[in-house]
């Protein structure tokens, strides 16, 4: 499960730079309505992408200490 997410969030990243470099070749054609529109997307799909890293991250470190956690106890 988290291996999904942080998949979809490593490709969602990319995504958003390939968006970003679409607009800066909006701005190289000196489109810059285009630019803009299509830059604000890039961000918000780059910011989505780094919020689904972070989450996979956080849940497999509660995962393994929770793991840790019960081994403890066991003991």
């Amino acid at each position: 499960m988290f291996k999904t997410r942080e998949i979809a969030g490593w490709l969602l990243v990319l995504f958003g730079l390939y968006l970003l470099r679409m607009g800066l070749d909006f701005v190289g054609d000196r489109k810059v309505v285009e630019a803009s529109v299509v830059v604000f997307a890039a961000m918000a799909v780059f910011r989505g992408g780094i919020q689904l890293i972070k989450v996979a991250t956080a849940a497999h470190v509660c995962l393994t200490a929770e793991q840790r956690v019960d081994t403890n106890k066991q003991t």
